[in-house]
């Protein structure tokens, strides 16, 4: 099950690696402002940025560090990661393709791994967190940057088909609730540092992704038919939702 979902991946976002660059969701926000102190640079560490995709994450991370490794599945996303470090003339970085869940490193190789709107594309989201685990010095950290779904199994299920719907390459957006578990289940000491929303324009985030136009109508019609407490929990109106969002960080 695992390949056909990373095949997913590599196909979805290597059509699309051009849009990510300019994309305000990755390439801007808060929270990226947040990630250095969170992830404990203070200028000298070794960090490892998981799923990097264009490369905003690890060139966000880049100043406050002494290195910076950013790997991805899809080679498109790291030709765009590269140009873009080469456009700004940030040279404590590299990329390089590689796998969440077997990550190319020997144990103990880095200070920090960060990891920003992606593990909900992870097969195995148990396995990257040993991973990070594994690859972090004593006293690491991991940050984890991701959609997050409300404790309500019903609310969970509503927003997790839909993200299916519009990308086959969805995996699963978890609860709070279960990162803490992840992170305990693979040794780390978790904790939530911050919660926030995205609103998102429906078009422009169906768009992204590409889907077939019954495809579209269907993610359409369901928020149109959306449960008043699942408008109340997306903020769903006629054009426009919010995406739970929350960052979790494990200290090794």
């Amino acid at each position: 099950m695992d390949q056909p979902i990373k095949d997913a991946v590599r196909q979805q976002f290597g059509a699309n690696a051009a849009a990510y660059v300019t994309s305000s969701i990755h390439a801007k926000g808060s929270d990226l402002a947040l990630l250095p102190a969170l992830a404990g640079l203070t200028g000298s560490e070794q960090v490892l940025d998981v799923a990097t995709a264009a490369g905003h994450t690890a060139l966000a991370l880049a100043p406050h560090a002494a290195h910076v490794t950013g790997i991805d599945l899809t080679v498109e996303m790291l030709d765009q990661a590269r140009a873009q470090a080469a456009a700004k003339g940030i040279t404590n970085v590299t990329f390089q393709e590689g796998d969440a869940e077997a990550l190319p490193f020997a144990d103990a190789t880095f200070d920090a791994v960060t990891c920003r709107i992606a593990a909900h594309h992870f097969p195995d989201v148990h396995r990257f967190c040993a991973e990070a685990y594994r690859v972090l010095k004593p006293g690491g950290r991991l940050v984890v940057i991701d959609n997050v779904v409300p404790e309500d199994a019903d609310l969970d299920r509503f927003i997790n088909e839909i993200d299916k719907l519009r990308d086959p390459s969805h995996v699963r957006a978890y609860r709070i609730a279960e990162w803490e578990e992840l992170l305990q289940q693979a040794g780390f000491r978790p904790s939530v540092a911050h919660r926030f929303g995205i609103p998102l324009d429906r078009e422009d985030w169906l768009a992204r992704m590409s889907p077939a136009p019954e495809v579209a109508a269907e993610v359409r019609h369901r928020f149109a038919e959306a449960t008043p407490a699942a408008r109340e929990a997306f903020a769903i109106d006629a054009t426009s939702f919010t995406y739970p969002k929350a960052i979790v960080v494990g200290t090794k």
